[in-house]
């Protein structure tokens, strides 16, 4: 019994195919003879092999269609790639522009400033700042080859930057004039009060052994007195936004904001010259040129 079910399971899928196939010999028959011109076997063929066909077309198609999608993705993702590179570049490009431009308006002020000076400056830039709390200085490019030596004011278009510190052949450290240890001579410009400018930290100074006296008030400006021999006469200094006379003592109390903004440091003009009186030759000493020249 086993082996009858078997036989009839195993014969049932060819019979399937085989009356399919007469099937379709039936329709291809009937088809035939309403066609004319068309061999029987051509037909029977073609009408065997058409469902074949458009299943293989249907996959080509598909795997075409994902190829094709796939391509295309790659060859968009390629293009966002170099769209966002050149992107990238201009925007390098325009901030580069544009820091040239402000180094350029810098450069023009620098100049302009330097061509009303009396005296003899070295243009030089800020490459360093202390890291440190306790000290405020910066380092400049310029040295001792460009004739910087220890001491020489440091100014901007703003105003009083500092002075020289310390000095290496192609670098120097300038001590600002917010540091503790920065004492200038000055002068309030109003009233031509004597005082020192010390530094007072971070952004600010203090006006040193000013009398009591003295008429100074808030909004008051600061300048140099140029009898230190380092900064010429009339420089800015800062502007003053603390008075206290209370207390006693023949000195009253100033504190002053510089006109400098420190943070922002990036040019800088050190003064090299520091003149000199000349004085006039004496009577004798024309005698004694003039008996030598004879």
């Amino acid at each position: 019994m086993r082996i009858r079910n078997l036989l009839h399971r195993k014969y049932i899928l060819p019979t399937i195919i085989i009356l399919l196939l007469l099937f379709a010999l039936i329709l291809m028959s009937l088809r035939v003879k309403e066609r004319k011109g068309v061999d029987f076997f051509d037909g029977l063929l073609m009408e065997v092999c058409s469902p074949f066909q458009r299943g293989a077309s249907y996959v080509i198609n598909q795997v075409k269609g994902v190829f094709q999608g796939y391509f295309f993705l790659v060859d968009l993702r390629n293009e966002n790639e170099r769209l966002k590179k050149r992107i990238a570049d201009l925007q390098n490009e325009s901030d580069q522009m544009k820091e040239m431009a402000l180094a350029h308006d810098r450069l023009r002020k620098l100049l302009q400033f330097r061509e009303t000076l009396s005296s003899t400056v070295i243009a030089a830039e800020v490459v360093g700042r202390d890291p440190s709390s306790w000290f405020k200085s910066v380092t400049i490019n310029k040295g001792e080859k460009d004739g910087i030596r220890k001491g020489m004011a440091v100014i901007s278009p703003e105003g009083v930057i500092g002075q020289v510190l310390k000095t290496a052949p192609s670098h120097s450290v300038v001590l600002l004039a917010t540091d503790y240890n920065s004492a200038i001579d000055s002068i309030v410009q109003r009233t031509r009060a004597k005082a020192i400018v010390e530094g007072g930290g971070e952004n600010r100074c203090q006006l040193k052994y000013l009398l009591r006296a003295e008429d100074v008030v808030v909004g008051d400006k600061v300048i140099t007195s140029g009898l230190s021999g380092y900064f010429q006469k009339g420089l800015m200094i800062g502007e003053i936004k603390k008075v206290d006379k209370k207390g006693h003592g023949i000195f009253q109390y100033a504190e002053l904001v510089p006109s400098v903004d420190f943070t922002r440091l990036e040019e800088v003009l050190v003064i090299k010259e520091i003149k000199k009186d000349i004085t006039p030759q004496s009577t004798e000493e024309k005698v004694k040129k003039g008996r030598k020249g004879k």
